[in-house]
């Protein structure tokens, strides 16, 4: 089960199951430093998801950005032991995990069109 560091982890840094399958590749694959169009190839993804991802796991010091391309880095021992746990998880739950990935975003989206409801006084 999923600790709730972990949980919040997903909700605030993994936006999509191809977020996610990006992380991990990347996490398999520490030796390379990978370039978008190699990542989207390689993930069968799109441009934007890949580049969105690698944004965001860059902002939470997952990933580093380099010279040559992009190469998992996390900023923390804590982190990247957070990350191993979760790929375990996913190997082990895979729904568990996505269903967790899909509750996050369907979160925010409830909060989004909560915002444009019309309040009765």
């Amino acid at each position: 089960m999923l600790d709730n560091q972990t949980l919040g982890f997903i909700r605030s840094s993994v936006k999509s199951v191809w977020a996610l399958e990006l992380l991990l590749l990347m996490r398999r694959v520490t030796a390379h430093a990978w370039a978008p169009d190699q990542l989207v190839k390689e993930l069968r993804s799109s441009r934007t998801i890949v580049t969105d991802s690698l944004s965001a796991f860059v902002q939470a010091g997952i990933v580093r950005e380099e010279e040559n391309g992009f190469r998992y880095g996390p900023a923390s021992s804590e982190l990247d032991k957070m990350i191993e746990q979760l790929a375990a998880e996913y190997a082990e739950r895979p729904i568990t995990v996505i269903n967790v990935i899909i509750e996050a975003q369907n979160a925010k989206l409830q909060d989004f069109a909560n915002a444009f409801r019309i309040k009765k006084d």
